[in-house]
């Protein structure tokens, strides 16, 4: 019984083989390409548009929901040594940008030539972490003492 099975397998196999389609071979490679474009804009897209709160932005709420999505940024960056957007930009791309900048700079010189990311993005982390907290202190006390800022960001 486990032969006729283990032939009809094989038979199904080779015509399976035979039969392979040529645009879903082609099509794959442009998928996965665009799939890691696409996490590596989404990466680009979030570190700009928290680095323009932070800078302009002051709305504590908005900045206190900055600083959550931060922490659990940090969080997911212990726990699986990386960060998860890096991640699939590597697993769809081969390589992410926060390592070519780190080649980069390793070339010319600027940074150690350490081979993991887990330091820097932890060092980032903290540090984003730190001055949005910071931020949010001093607006909290500006608005304690009644001291208004006059600009705010007209996006939001």
């Amino acid at each position: 019984m486990m032969e006729e099975k283990t032939k009809t397998k094989t038979k199904l196999e080779k015509k399976i083989k035979k039969h392979k389609n040529i645009i879903r071979d082609v099509s794959k490679d442009y998928i996965t390409y665009f799939t890691g474009c696409y996490y590596g804009f989404l990466h680009t897209i979030l570190i700009v548009f928290g680095a323009t709160l932070i800078l302009f932005s002051n709305n504590i709420s908005i900045l206190c929901v900055l600083l959550l999505i931060v922490s659990l940024d940090a969080f997911a960056i212990v726990v699986r040594h990386d960060c998860p957007l890096t991640q699939m930009e590597e697993k769809y791309l081969g390589i992410s940008g926060k390592r070519q900048i780190n080649e980069f700079l390793k070339k010319c010189g600027i940074v150690f030539h350490c081979s993991h990311l887990y330091e820097s993005q932890m060092e980032m982390m903290i540090n984003v972490w730190a001055l949005t907290a910071c931020k949010i202190v001093v607006l909290l006390i500006l608005k304690m003492i009644k001291i208004e800022l006059k600009y705010e960001l007209l996006i939001l």
